[in-house]
């Protein structure tokens, strides 16, 4: 466990110009806790340095000639320094100090909204967005030191002044980082996830080599895979394999560079490949991981997990044996609407939820593909619910009490799958959760309703056309299915006068490649799953006990999750 020591402002010290006395810096301390240090915050520079891999003065009194001495000499035997832009208010003229910076600070800047970009390509910033809004008090510096690594820039009145660098000294590392961190409550999360990557890479972690990604099963959603991989800084596509030759001749037209190959066996042994996305049908998932783990890979699962609670706990399993990262491309998590209706209820904008209903539904035939044949897809439960389970899931984490579901077959004799279904989720703290995937509805429910103690969310489907003209100028309309647009999310909260206030919400910008960034920042830099596969197999325990509810006509309670969560 690293050790890091936080210098914080004293009570009673001056503060930078233009910081309200209102506003203090987010508890560092805290955050690199949950990173796994071993964090002690003081008032002033400890006599005994020893003990610490990295020194952070964050809003720190400025330090005396013997202080300077002193961490001048810890850095210089192999010690870490992190600089905040707060402790530069009153800058030490002490030669041991002016040493470990050499620079010059440009004007503090006002407490305002800017944008940090990284610069060049460096462990610390690397697939962190390209633009960052953060609302602080920047202290940007005029001149860098000549052997200065810059990491991040700011936008200010049209230009681009560093606000983030780093540089070695004797034996050790020195930070600079321009920020007072004083204009939010919480830091945004890139801002977070830099702290802990320049904290880490002072003292000592350096990013690995890039990972070799295969690709198992190609089709629409290998593709999808393939266009992420190569975007991705830290993934480098090495190999398709599938056993239809059309598929993988398009493959090559659009990715060259990547070896084509029909027997899984060729992945299985290739040592360019540390990383396979299993992209076949749902009912080969667990076998086909199962083989990879073993053979040593790290394996994305294409959504559902698997069919069964066993398969998630052996796979689970496996890879926690093989020390293999094993996750699921649950990528609508980062869907827009899901994500505002999040960020929304972590807000406490309508209070404690207690009741959510999601809907997907047409009146079309379905298709003639393994979507629609239960023994391959695992069912309707397993298709759509793949997505809406995960996103209940996410929205209400409480322990699921049982499970309650039916199934229709009334319309579409040629498939397999049920034309309806509706799953109605009961959790221990008395909340419910229901899902129905219809594909007989000629009227569609709203895609979200959700009630709070305090007001509730709607998620109306929008009905959207396409136009266009023929060769001859004649007009073409195309409708496309509800699930191809966003829906219009209202939130309506009570006021304490009874009145109901309405409002949309906004919706943010989908991010660029979200899962496979995270999947390169886990095996790359040792940052978290986001989809660890825990989470997936609680949706495996539910899809599963929906399932044998539909076909026994009973509530069923899902396998216990608990230990799993």
């Amino acid at each position: 466990m690293a050790r890091m020591t936080l210098v914080v402002q004293p009570s009673g010290a001056p503060q930078v110009q233009h910081i309200p006395a209102r506003h203090a810096p987010p508890d560092l301390s805290a955050l690199f806790v949950r990173h796994g240090w071993q964090a002690v915050a003081v008032p002033e520079v400890p006599g005994d340095l020893g003990t610490s891999d990295l020194l952070i003065m964050l809003r720190a009194p400025q330090p005396d000639a013997g202080e300077c001495e002193r961490i001048a000499t810890f850095v210089s035997r192999g010690g870490a320094l992190l600089v905040g832009g707060s402790a530069t208010a009153a800058w030490p003229v002490d030669s041991s100090w002016q040493a470990l910076l050499p620079m010059m600070l440009a004007e503090c800047l006002p407490l305002t909204e800017v944008r940090l970009h990284p610069v060049g390509e460096h462990d610390t910033t690397r697939r962190l967005d390209d633009s960052i809004l953060m609302r602080d008090q920047l202290v940007p510096c005029a001149h860098l030191p000549g052997d200065a690594v810059p990491l991040l820039s700011c936008s200010w009145r049209n230009t681009r002044p560093t606000v983030s660098f780093l540089r070695s000294h004797g034996q050790g590392m020195v930070g600079y980082l321009g920020l007072c961190l004083v204009g939010e409550d919480e830091l945004p999360a890139p801002v977070q996830q830099f702290i802990i990557r320049l904290a880490r890479y002072l003292t000592g972690w350096r990013e690995g080599r890039p990972v070799g990604m295969g690709l198992l099963g190609y089709g629409a959603i290998g593709f999808e895979h393939a266009t992420a991989i190569t975007a991705t800084p830290g993934l480098h596509l090495r190999a398709i394999c599938d056993s239809n030759p059309a598929r993988l001749e398009e493959a090559h037209t659009q990715f060259t560079a990547a070896r084509l190959v029909t027997d899984m066996a060729a992945l299985l042994h290739d040592p360019t490949v540390d990383a396979v996305v299993v992209g076949t049908p749902p009912n080969t998932h667990a076998a086909l991981a199962l083989q990879l783990l073993r053979a040593g890979k790290h394996v994305i699962v294409e959504k559902p997990f698997c069919l069964t609670t066993a398969e998630a706990d052996t796979l689970i399993a496996t890879a926690a044996e093989q020390d293999r990262a094993l996750t699921v491309y649950q990528n609508r998590r980062w869907d827009p609407d899901f994500l505002a209706i999040r960020e929304a209820l972590q807000r406490g904008t309508i209070g404690e939820v207690f009741h959510l209903e999601a809907f997907i539904g047409t009146f079309e035939h379905p298709c003639d593909y393994w979507h629609s044949h239960a023994p391959i897809s695992g069912g309707v439960f397993y298709d759509w619910g793949s997505h809406y389970i995960d996103w209940l899931l996410q929205l209400m984490p409480g322990a699921v009490r049982d499970v309650r579901a039916t199934a229709h077959k009334r319309v579409w004799q040629d498939v397999t799958n049920a034309d309806q279904a509706t799953l109605s989720i009961h959790f221990v703290d008395g909340a419910e959760a229901t899902f129905i995937h219809s594909d007989v509805a000629a009227l569609l429910k709203p895609k979200w309703y959700l009630l709070g103690t305090q007001g509730a969310i709607v998620g109306h489907w929008r009905h959207e056309t396409v136009t266009s003209r023929a060769w001859n100028g004649s007009l073409i309309e195309t409708v496309l299915a509800p699930a191809e647009a966003l829906p219009e999310v209202t939130v309506a909260v009570r006021a304490r006068e009874g009145q109901i206030h309405q409002q949309r919400l906004a919706l943010p910008i989908a991010p660029r490649h979200p899962f496979h960034r995270n999947f390169a920042d886990h095996l790359l830099a040792g940052e978290p799953l986001a989809v660890p596969p825990a989470s997936s197999r609680r949706n495996i325990a539910v899809m599963e006990a929906a399932a044998a509810s539909a076909a026994r006509g009973s509530v069923v309670i899902p396998i216990d999750d608990a230990a799993h969560r």
